[in-house]
């Protein structure tokens, strides 16, 4: 590796896989309980008494319980809740000479990510470029099922070295059929010049798309629909791109591994659920969004992004939020080269949905202008080439991110990566080696010296409050 690399210090990354709980003599010990009410409740006094690590264990007992009697859903609910008081950090460091992946889907890179943006009608990527400061590789928008190829638009991505995807929306699934129209639209795909990803009919476990109604009608379209790429387009993958919630119903839709490419999910970043003042989501990272997804289908499939925002303003708050956009765009940047190493493209929704929305779905402001927090957390996060910045098949990132389990590789120099997810939105890393202390702020990026003897990592609240620790054997 060139240690004079220096763009690659912008990433953090770990799988040193470490869940942190802080006790003390005067913490209470964990108990036994008879009933996920009574776990519940022993929880939410910890989370009072401000014994957050033991809270999260509380509400993960609770969840566990209530998945037991069949709860999915109440499970869900009280998993999100223990995550939000959870402190969990992870490491990685930059390496050019990696081992390769093998078996790789169709379109995937071998190292790094693919980066784009929603191109509104054609409209946004090149601003969106000029916005970022670099290329992007891959750029989407939405399409009815019965609409011709978007050929023109796809040449032009083709010209600008970008991937597009398309978000093939059917308003009546019984109508998906190998007929002339499919194999038109897949002849025009398969040569358009450029790599095609076919996210056909997102979000079908949501009781909000007529697509999903009937789960075998579903799969069975979305069958016929690979099939016909198959033949006619090779450049094609096929995405299969559930909403991160439900998460209970999702196994009903999937349509095999034979038939889907990439396994795809939206992850919006609010500060409020369902547009209500008592539903409070700022806690929850978007790594955790994410990890249910990876953790179920990266084996198998290379895991994307297919849209993904971060609130900088929203209806029911009407307050600024930059600030909380900015610091949570770093932290799902960070999760993708630290957590999710077969996470391989993230597309960003750009659009302020508060004036740009059909009425009722005027909730937040997506939105990355000039001059915002946000779009400098991204800038900062995109120059990493990590991020890829041409599609191509042969592109791919100059190296990867490896993880840092219980030791440092011998004789190992440079730049650590971290990922933290805790309670608290402001957190401060410290990072000791031997008498020296680095204190370490967003984007959680430290530097280790070689053979200096192990290194530890803590976690403090903005209160200064201990969160959790992690010590890794030295270089």
């Amino acid at each position: 590796m060139h240690r004079n690399r220096h763009l690659i210090l912008i990433a953090l990354f770990a799988l040193a896989n470490c869940r942190l709980t802080a006790t003390s003599a005067n913490t209470p010990l964990f108990p036994h309980f008879s009933t996920a009410a009574a776990a519940r409740a022993w929880a939410e006094e910890q989370e009072r008494s401000g014994n957050y690590a033991l809270a999260s264990d509380g509400y993960a007992k609770e969840a566990a319980m209530r998945r037991a009697l069949g709860d999915e859903q109440a499970a869900e609910v009280e998993e999100r809740r223990a995550g939000r008081l959870a402190t969990d950090i992870k490491l990685s460091i930059p390496v050019e000479d990696a081992a390769p992946q093998v078996n790789l889907a169709k379109l995937e890179p071998a190292q790094g990510c693919l980066i784009g943006v929603r191109d509104e009608e054609g409209q946004n990527a090149e601003s969106f470029v000029n916005r970022l400061g670099r290329p992007i590789s891959i750029t989407y928008d939405y399409l009815a099922y019965g609409d011709p190829f978007p050929m023109n638009w796809a040449r032009d991505q083709a010209r600008a070295h970008r991937a597009i995807q398309i978000a093939w929306e059917p308003s009546d699934i019984g109508a998906v059929m190998d007929d002339q129209y499919l194999e038109d639209f897949a002849v025009d795909a398969g040569r358009c010049g450029t790599g095609v990803f076919i996210r056909f009919g997102g979000e079908m476990n949501g009781n909000w798309t007529p697509w999903g109604r009937d789960a075998a009608e579903y799969i069975k379209a979305f069958r016929t629909v690979h099939d016909v790429m198959d033949r006619f387009a090779q450049n094609v993958a096929m995405v299969w791109a559930p909403n991160q919630v439900p998460l209970a119903n999702i196994d009903r839709f999937y349509p095999g591994d034979s038939y889907v490419d990439w396994v795809g999910v939206s992850a919006y970043t609010v500060r409020f659920y369902d547009d209500n003042l008592s539903q409070p989501a700022s806690q929850d990272s978007p790594a955790t969004m994410i990890e249910p997804f990876y953790r179920k289908y990266s084996s198998r499939k290379p895991i994307c992004l297919v849209e993904c925002g971060v609130s900088r303003r929203s209806k029911v708050e009407n307050a600024d939020a930059d600030g909380f956009a900015g610091a949570r765009i770093t932290d799902l940047m960070n999760a993708i080269r630290v957590r999710f190493p077969r996470l391989k493209m993230i597309c960003f929704f750009d659009r302020n949905n508060l004036t740009g929305a059909v009425p009722n779905r005027r909730l937040n402001d997506y939105s990355l202008p000039e001059g915002s927090k946000a779009l400098a957390a991204l800038v900062q996060a995109a120059g990493d080439p990590y991020f890829i910045r041409n599609f191509s098949d042969a592109d791919s990132a100059p190296f990867t991110y490896v993880p840092v389990a219980a030791a440092f590789p011998p004789g190992y120099s440079g730049p650590v990566l971290a990922s933290i997810i805790t309670y608290d939105m402001h957190p401060t890393l410290t990072l000791k080696q031997g008498g020296k202390v680095q204190t370490i702020y967003r984007p959680y990026l430290g530097h280790i010296a070689k053979e200096a003897g192990p290194t530890t990592f803590t976690v403090l609240d903005s209160h200064g409050k201990f969160a959790g620790a992690l010590t890794v054997a030295s270089p």
